[in-house]
């Protein structure tokens, strides 16, 4: 007669009932897991289109890129130069402004940067900051572009952007026809009437405001409190 493997009636039940346990584990931790997933993919708020002009930070160029303190804006817009006035108009859609990764045309070369923070609340209730910025740039190849990173910035006083080209030796420099704001990839945006000259050295300055905020981003400001009193 073979030989055969037993086990007492006790002990098979005892292993059943472990096996029954552990897939009723595994099941109530499935439904769990996906009770908690589904939670959280209705709490994720959407990404909130910037609304408030507010903190700077700064960028470090690429390698033939310009880059200076960053600045955003709620809808992009442009304006269009006339006789040294700057109107509202509607930015072309597609460009290098939709790319994340600057051209090569321009290659920065110094920077002067300036900011001026106000520790008491403006009109609106905000705590604010006030920049000047000149970018020194060579032109390595034609082009009627300037792109620089831009987060979180105010360059406007009225309905006019507070931005202008100069050339280094003094000559004239193409006429500023567009400016805007390119909110999803962080850039201002300059559009020119002619190309800049491959071997010439231009500066673009700029006049901006900001929010001094307290979101540890950027340019910020920190609070602490001392005998019941923020300082």
């Amino acid at each position: 007669m073979a030989k055969g493997f037993y086990i007492s009636k006790p002990l098979a039940v005892v292993g059943i009932l472990f096996a029954v346990a552990a897939v009723a584990t595994i099941i109530a931790l499935s439904v769990v897991y996906a009770e908690e997933k589904a939670k959280n993919a209705n709490s994720i708020p959407p990404t909130p289109v910037p609304t408030v002009i507010g903190s700077a930070s700064t960028s470090t160029p690429a390698p033939g890129s310009i880059a200076t303190s960053t600045a955003s804006s709620t809808t992009p817009t442009s304006t269009t130069r006339t006789s040294g006035s700057q109107t509202a108009s509607t930015p072309p859609l597609n460009g290098p402004w939709n790319k994340y990764r600057l051209p090569k045309t321009l290659v920065p070369q110094h920077y002067d940067v300036e900011l001026q923070p106000y520790l008491d609340k403006d009109s609106r209730g905000l705590y604010i900051f006030k920049g000047k910025s000149t970018v020194y740039f060579k032109c390595e190849n034609a082009t009627d572009l300037i792109l620089i990173h831009s987060k979180k910035l105010n360059y406007t006083k009225g309905d006019k952007y507070e931005v202008s080209l100069t050339s280094a030796d003094g000559s004239s420099p193409p006429i500023i026809t567009k400016i805007w704001e390119e909110v999803k990839t962080e850039y201002l945006v300059v559009t020119l009437d002619s190309n800049l000259e491959m071997g010439k050295e231009y500066l673009l300055h700029s006049n901006f405001t900001g929010e001094l905020a307290d979101d540890l981003a950027g340019f910020y400001r920190s609070e602490y409190v001392e005998n019941n009193e923020t300082r």
